[in-house]
This record gives structure tokens, C-alpha cells and sequence, in this order.
């Protein structure tokens, strides 16, 4: 049971970045739309994610590990958009 329900957790989990993740790819060339994202909550969720695939995999506990080796990517793609697009909103006189 313990395991049934880890895995749900872990389902909902990944559910709940994908919509962020899709309107960040949507608008990641939209500069004023990807100034919006904090750069420091991407960097610590980034960090967070490697952590629990750390402790997940060290412990053999898959509920842990297979949800953060898909949320993981996903927050380092979203922070490398904002990222991008703060470089570009740099370069921009406005």
C-alpha cells in the first residue's frame, strides 16, 4: 500500500510542473513574460530535485528517485530559459 501510494504522490508530483514547464516554453522568448520567473526558486528546486535523486538512490527508495529524475530536468530546463532570457533582456536598450 505504502508503496501504491508513494507512487501516486510521485505521479502528482511531475503533474504539477508540467504546466509551468509548458508555458515556459511557450513564452521563453517572450523576455518580459521570463523575467516573471525567479531564477533563485528554479535554482533551488534544481538543487532540491538532485538531492532526492541522491537520497532516493542511495536508500533504493524508487517512489523518491523516479519522480525527481523527471522533475529535475524539467526545473533545470525551465531555470536555463529564464536564464537565457534574462541575457537577452540584458541586451535590450529598454
Amino acid at each position: 500500500m505504502s508503496v501504491a501510494l508513494g507512487l501516486l504522490v510521485g505521479v502528482v508530483d511531475v503533474a504539477q510542473f508540467l504546466p509551468h514547464a509548458r508555458r515556459t516554453i511557450d513564452k521563453r522568448h517572450d523576455v518580459r513574460a521570463m523575467s516573471g520567473l525567479s531564477v533563485w526558486t528554479w535554482t533551488i528546486a534544481t538543487a532540491q530535485g538532485l538531492a532526492w535523486i541522491v537520497y532516493g538512490a542511495a536508500n533504493g527508495l524508487l517512489p523518491i528517485l523516479l519522480p525527481n529524475l523527471v522533475i529535475t530536468p524539467v526545473c533545470a530546463a525551465i531555470l536555463t530559459m529564464r536564464l537565457a532570457a534574462g541575457a537577452k533582456g540584458a541586451d535590450d536598450p529598454d
